[in-house]
């Protein structure tokens, strides 16, 4: 497929659409783009059509979903609204399929250069030999994704990080844990804290165990307050938000023999300041006899906003093209 076609990021929260084409080096060029707010649509049917508004519909839509794609449903517990890809079909787009969000991202392999990523890991050169890349991002919930490349072929794994049992790294930590668990949470995954609900559910947890009324709601709101100073519960909370980013990394990479790793989405961005701190990367290696391996492991935060988009259009003509 050469002409142009319609790839889409749908996110619990955001939605991203663009028209792409692929380039003859098979790399992807985004044309052009509009953002939505999920919330704020009934469904993804009415937020594609916003999107075409007069235009004819185009011959393709691939997706980039939050969830699991399951025939022409996606199960997901983030996404605000059923997606189904045969109501789409029947708007007149001949071409509709969709993919696990970071599935899509292991396929954005343009986005991965120096140039679109910041290392978090200091020092750590980027293996000359290809490997396993682990793919995480904290979003709406905590997605993941392994790249396995062999021999000159890549082939990508989906995983769900954010339902693993969350693990305390310190005391304050092991409290907050507590906390959620007398609560009445009966399992706590590594998504109720490594995601972006999760730095507020971190900082209302902080501000509950020091006895004080949390002044913030969102994570916006807590990220802001964090980088100004100006609330202590709040910058503990980015804090440890990191550290456990940091720990989850490292425990995933040792379970999958990850030789590189690629953090990507909208959390990890905003908090890019308090993830080169320290916290991030020391707790990431304290592994105990693990340590060097996990030492020679580069994580860097991919920083392209289209890598979403890039990812599903890449994913769809590697599917088209493998029939």
């Amino acid at each position: 497929m050469s002409a142009p076609f319609v790839s889409a990021d749908i996110g619990g929260t955001n939605a991203r659409l663009a028209w792409v084409r692929p380039r003859p080096d098979g790399s992807i060029e985004v044309i052009g783009q509009r953002h939505y707010l999920c919330a704020a649509h009934s469904s993804l049917r009415a937020i594609v059509a916003d999107f075409m508004g007069d235009a004819a519909a185009p011959d393709a839509l691939a997706l980039a979903v939050a969830g699991i794609v399951d025939g022409d449903a996606v199960v997901s517990r983030n996404v605000p609204w059923p997606i189904d890809l045969a109501d789409l079909r029947a708007s007149g787009i001949a071409q509709v399929a969709a993919v696990n969000d970071f599935v899509a991202v292991a396929h954005a392999w343009q986005c991965m250069d120096d140039a679109d990523t910041l290392l978090l890991t200091p020092g750590v050169a980027m293996p000359a030999e290809p490997g396993t890349s682990l793919l995480l991002g904290p979003g709406t919930g905590l997605g993941g994704a392994l790249r396995v490349t062999r021999s000159g072929r890549a082939l990508v794994l989906p995983c769900e990080p954010q339902q693993v049992s969350l693990a305390p790294g310190n005391l304050r930590e092991l409290a907050v844990l507590a906390h959620w668990m007398g609560e009445g949470a009966g399992h706590v995954g590594v998504g109720h804290a490594v995601s972006g609900p999760g730095l507020a559910n971190l900082y209302r947890a902080l501000c509950a165990i020091d006895g004080l009324a949390p002044r913030w709601t969102s994570s916006d709101e807590v990220v802001a307050a964090a980088d100004a100073g100006t609330d202590a519960q709040a910058g503990e909370a980015v804090a440890m938000f990191c550290g456990m980013l940091g720990s989850v990394v490292g425990d995933l990479a040792m379970v999958t023999s990850a030789t590189r790793v690629f953090v990507a989405g909208g959390v990890p961005s905003k908090v890019r300041r308090w993830l080169l701190d320290g916290a991030f990367a020391q707790r990431m290696v304290d592994k105990d006899v693990m340590r060097p391996m996990l030492e020679r492991i580069p994580v860097r935060l991919i920083e392209n906003p289209d890598v979403g988009v890039i990812g599903a259009a890449s994913w769809f003509l590697q599917r088209n093209a493998s029939g």
